[in-house]
């Protein structure tokens, strides 16, 4: 991991650049006689032949005025070089702790002091580890002190008077005043020239035997261990404070926001303490809130100032080590913190330790010592600020409740949202945690709307008609989720949700079910057991599904139960401009994935849409759906059983419809033409034609889709773009099509009507290129054009119904209400079996038997009566007395006379009703 810039660099520049010769001036000598050089950056000093002659031939009377030394201190040069550097350099990661970086320039001079060792005979005395030297000018030579009590030491002298001269270039730092010095003789300065020569023949064999290849062995020096802690920096403005401000009276009754202790540069602090692994770091508005209850309590006690943002930052390498094995082996650590890098900045509340918290004591054994330790601290800093939130969040979530400070601690990145939509329940799946509010709207609370007075009015007695202000404060929340999204492909659609809390004051706790966002977690079972629900549903139909719809009761305009084609793809081809249409969405599940038809696990699952688009194959119309009220459709394979026709005319219907050939068995010489199944069933009204298309479609488990000249139009241009629309549906979705009624375009074709003419060329074509089911109803199959007849490969006709046949209808309608009723107190069904010869002797149709059995059973419910034949005989009666009017009125003729007259069907009433 890449460091970011602007950390504490552990391995510092050098301290000083490297300094001019010590030189020792002599005023009072000739200028031909050479000075005294102390070269301190080779390690070695050189003394010149003319001061040794000084130290033999010359007396203390004639030694010139030496110079002062002078010594600067390497940390004095080198705060003076960083007084204006607040820019922190990149930070070099190391193994070794932080007091052991030390720089390439004291190592250097480190090493140069070891190689200047003089003999234990020099007697020029050190007390400080100082590395430079120097001898200044215009200072009299008994305002210095040299002693030989400690070899190699040279002691920081400072003289009692300067002159202007010197202080114009020496800086103010380095001026302190002199304590009382010896005065220096000549004798002092001849012996300790003499021991400079033995200290220089010395270091020239130290220097021969370098060269020669043979250092001097050290002893390896082992790093220091730094005892590592953490600081709390506080920043009011621009500036950084050690100490935590607090309040104080300022002028015409104003505060001040003041701190006591502050920082000049903050990067050269962090600099000058390697030991801080970790900072934190509260920022504060040196302006006071406009709200005066923040700043003093009702007694006029200062409160702790509220910092503005408070967060944490890693500096120290083990720390930042430490940190990332830690959430290393946190489980699921990524999913719920993509974004976390300990480089930089960790607002508060601290969320990740929030998370880690119960998994810390397992994975911390795991870690070496060091890192143990920094992570406890780190627990430690964190748990004394913000460690009762947290045990008040899982207080609060345990009793289901919550409040408007503890709601960041509520919803974490992967937990699946539910709301309540205009569909319904709709699920999310959070993909981050929540941060401060970011709008807030305060309300009067007011009980109803006067319209005397045309304004809300507040309930009586409440605090505003007292003269108070009631108010309720909401708040509002936003968290980014995601759902799946579909229009044949599943993209990921990612939305901002709004989070709403209304609350009376400030620590109020409400319940997170009313919350309109909450956590599935905090939900009822059932609701998650709904949304597995929904998931598995919608991926079934994620291709086309025909499908069951079940109403809820206040639907009044539709059934309670429709069949609809699940086809979204279909929807969208022949709605181009609808909005599912016009969104082009990124397929987040692939083709190979679409295809199994295991749906996705786990909490993807429960994200799925609430609705879908499906087609009303009754109505002929698009409707969106709600998917939890969609289920499987249960085939009424007995439908087709209870139809009352001949056992061959049925077994030859099932053979046609299970066995259809395929495209590619097609017999016809041209290719896609004579490949569908067109039968006409013809006969009298209510003799089972539309009941055998319903249960040819049962049995065969295919859609049925209707179509009637209504659907259709008459005008042929329309007629033959609606008849490709519906045939191309019944190819799509393999739906048995029924042409009800479809005399008006099976009618003979007539010179003198051509748009008639049109009309039937249209649907003749149309029939002779059909691949799938087509099933045609009439009951005028005498005016049918010669052309249909070879185009219709299965004609029935349906004769009218006998007693026998009656008494086969009347038995299958009892049983099936026998089913609906759970007991006999409300049907009697027992006692219109016993009638049923009574009532097959009604001469009626299986349409008319139908409406008397649903018109008997409402008459049994209102007279809250049990459902029995007393009531089936009244209807009859009732009804009976239209027909016996119309047949009167006929003179005595049936419809079947009267057809048969008009040559449009055949009447074989008298023949049926005389057969066993």
């Amino acid at each position: 991991m890449s460091r970011r810039p602007g950390r504490r660099v552990m391995d510092r520049p050098p301290l000083s650049p490297p300094l001019p010769p010590l030189v020792v001036p002599d005023r009072s000598s000739p200028p031909s006689r050479p000075p005294i050089f102390l070269d301190q950056n080779s390690g070695s000093l050189n003394v010149l032949e003319g001061y040794a002659a000084l130290s033999r031939d010359e007396t203390a009377d004639s030694v010139p005025n030496p110079h002062h030394l002078r010594m600067i201190n390497d940390k004095q040069y080198r705060r003076r070089s960083n007084h204006d550097s607040s820019i922190r350099q990149p930070k070099t990661r190391n193994t070794v702790p932080p007091s052991s970086r030390t720089s390439k320039s004291s190592s250097s001079i480190s090493s140069l002091e070891e190689n200047r060792i003089l003999p234990q005979r020099t007697g020029i005395r050190r007390e400080t580890p100082q590395r430079y030297q120097y001898v200044e000018e215009h200072v009299p030579v008994d305002e210095y002190s040299v002693t030989s009590s400690s070899p190699s030491i040279v002691t920081e002298l400072r003289p009692e008077q300067r002159t202007s001269t010197r202080d114009s270039y020496l800086p103010s730092r380095t001026r302190e005043p002199s304590a009382d010095l010896p005065l220096v003789t000549s004798k002092h300065i001849r012996s300790s020239v003499d021991e400079i020569l033995d200290e220089l023949e010395a270091l020239r064999e130290e220097n021969e035997r370098l060269k020669h290849g043979h250092p001097k062995q050290e002893a390896p020096t082992q790093p220091a261990v730094l005892a590592y802690t953490s600081r709390t920096f506080y920043k009011i403005g621009q500036s950084y404070y050690l100490d935590q401000p607090h309040w104080e009276p300022g002028e015409g009754g104003n505060v001040v926001l003041l701190a006591n202790n502050p920082i000049r540069n903050i990067s050269y602090y962090l600099d000058q303490h390697p030991e801080i692994a970790f900072a934190v770091y509260k920022e504060y508005s040196p302006y006071p809130p406009a709200d005066r209850t923040k700043i003093e309590t009702k007694d006029g006690v200062y409160r702790d100032p509220e910092p503005l943002s408070e967060y944490i930052s890693l500096i120290a390498d083990s720390m930042l080590d430490a940190v990332e094995e830690l959430v290393q082996r946190i489980p699921d650590f990524g999913e719920f913190f993509p974004y976390f890098d300990p480089e930089s900045n960790i607002p508060a509340p601290y969320l990740f330790m929030y998370y880690s918290e119960p998994f810390v004591a397992d994975v911390l054994p795991d870690l070496d010592l060091p890192s143990q330790d920094l992570i406890k601290q780190l627990q430690k800093v964190i748990s004394k600020s913000h460690g009762y939130e947290y045990e008040s969040a899982k207080l609060q979530t345990d009793k289901g409740m919550v409040s408007r400070h503890l709601m960041k601690y509520l919803i974490r990145p992967g937990d699946v949202l539910i709301t309540q939509g205009s569909f319904g329940l709709q699920a999310y799946i959070a993909m981050a945690w929540i941060e401060k509010p970011e709008k807030t709207l305060e309300e009067e609370e007011y009980e109803e709307y006067d319209r005397t007075v045309k304004k809300r009015v507040p309930r009586y007695g409440s605090l505003a008609q007292s003269g108070g202000k009631k108010k309720k404060t909401t708040y509002e929340w936003k968290i980014p989720a995601w759902c799946w999204k579909f229009d044949g492909v599943f993209s990921k659609y990612q939305v901002k949700l709004r989070i709403e809390m209304s609350i009376g004051y400030d620590e109020e706790a409400i319940g997170i079910r009313s919350l309109n966002v909450y956590p599935l977690k905090f939900a009822p079972q059932e609701t998650r057991s709904l949304l597995e629900k929904r998931g598995r549903i919608f991926w079934s139909a994620r291709h086309k599904r025909f499908v069951s719809y079940l109403r809820s009761t206040d639907d009044e305009l539709h059934n309670i139960e429709d069949r609809y084609m699940v086809d979204t793809k279909a929807y969208k081809t022949m709605y181009p401009l609808s909005d599912v249409a016009q969104i082009k969405l990124r397929a987040d599940i692939s083709p190979l994935r679409m295809a199994d038809d295991k749906p996705p696990e786990g909490d993807a699952l429960l994200v799925f849409p609430p609705s879908v688009m499906a087609y009303n194959l009754l109505q002929k119309s698009w409707r969106e759906l709600y998917v939890d009220r969609i289920a499987d459709i249960e085939w009424n394979k007995q439908a087709f059983q209870d139809l009352v026709a001949e056992p061959e005319t049925k077994e030859l219907v099932q053979a046609l419809v299970m066995k259809q050939l395929a495209f590619r068995e097609s017999t016809d010489f041209v290719i896609g033409k004579g490949n569908g199944l067109i039968m006409l069933l013809h006969g009298a009204p209510g003799t089972g034609k539309t009941f055998t298309a319903e249960g040819v479609a049962e049995f065969s488990e295919k859609p049925l889709l209707r179509v009637t000249c209504g659907d259709i139009g008459t005008d042929a241009q329309e007629v033959d773009h609606q008849l490709r629309a519906t045939f191309e549906l019944g190819k799509m979705w393999d739906c048995v099509v029924l042409l009800d009624e479809a005399d008006v375009f099976l009618e003979e074709r007539d010179m003198k009507d051509l748009a008639r003419n049109a009309l039937v060329s249209v649907f003749l074509r149309a029939l002779e290129y059909y691949e799938g089911i087509l099933i045609l109803t009439s009951n005028r199959v005498g005016t049918f054009d010669e052309a249909f007849k070879s185009r219709i490969q299965l004609a029935l006709h349906y004769e009218n119904l006998g007693p026998i046949q009656r008494r086969k209808i009347w038995r299958n309608f009892m049983n099936r209400i026998r089913a609906q009723y759970a007991s006999s107190d409300e049907a009697d069904i027992e006692d219109i079996l016993d009638h049923l010869d009574d009532l097959s002797k009604e001469v009626m149709n299986g349409r008319e038997i139908r409406n008397a059995i649903t018109i008997a059973r409402q008459l049994a419910q209102f007279k809250e009566e049990p459902f029995r034949y007393s009531h089936l005989k009244h209807v009859i009666g009732v009804g009976s007395k239209f027909g016996m009017y119309l047949k009167d009125l006929r003179m005595g003729l049936t419809d079947d006379d009267i057809k048969q007259d008009s040559g449009l069907r055949l009447s074989y009433s008298t023949a049926v009703s005389e057969r066993p």
